[in-house]
C-alpha cells in the first residue's frame, strides 16, 4: 500500500468503507438470526455514512481537521478469530465485526507510521479514529450483552 497524495488516501478509505458495507449487508443477508441480521445492517448503514463522509473530504481543508483520541480497549486482543458463516451467533457476530473493524484501526494507523507528510498522517489517523469509535461501540456492545449474559 502506497499513498502518494491525500486524494490517494481519501480514495482507499472510500473504497474500504465501501467493502465494509458490502461485508456487512451479505452477512445481513446470509445470517439466520434477527438479531444477527439487525447488527449487520446497522454495521452497514454506519459504514455507509462513513463512506459519504469521507468522500466528500476536500483535501484543502484537511488543515480544519480535528481528530479525538479515543482510548483503545483490549477486549477484541483477547477474542478468538470467527469465521463468517450464516447461522453466526450474536457472540460471534460481535467478535467478528470487532476483529473487522480492528484491522481496519491498524491498518490506518500503520499506514499514518509510514508517511513523514504531516496532512497525510492527519488524515490517515482520523480514519483510525474512526474505526476505532466503530470497535468501541462494538466493544459495548459485547460488554453488555456477552459478557453480563455469560
Amino acid at each position: 500500500m502506497s499513498f502518494i497524495s491525500l486524494q490517494d488516501v481519501i480514495d482507499f478509505a472510500v473504497e474500504r468503507e465501501e467493502a465494509a458495507y458490502e461485508l456487512y449487508k451479505r452477512a445481513a443477508e446470509l445470517t439466520v438470526s434477527p438479531a444477527a441480521r439487525k447488527m449487520f445492517e446497522e454495521l452497514a448503514h454506519e459504514e455507509a455514512t462513513h463512506k459519504d463522509v469521507f468522500a466528500r473530504i476536500d483535501p484543502g481543508a484537511l488543515d480544519e481537521l480535528k481528530v479525538c483520541k479515543l482510548p483503545e480497549a483490549t477486549i477484541g486482543h483477547y477474542l478468538k478469530e470467527v469465521p463468517f458463516h450464516p447461522q453466526m451467533s450474536y457472540q460471534e457476530i460481535l467478535t467478528y465485526a470487532l476483529k473487522t473493524e480492528e484491522s481496519a484501526y491498524q491498518l490506518y494507523k500503520a499506514a499514518a507510521g509510514m508517511t513523514e507528510d504531516a496532512k497525510l498522517q492527519k488524515t490517515l489517523l482520523a480514519f483510525a479514529e474512526v474505526e476505532l469509535g466503530h470497535r468501541r461501540k462494538i466493544e459495548t456492545l459485547y460488554n453488555e450483552h456477552v459478557l453480563t449474559e455469560g
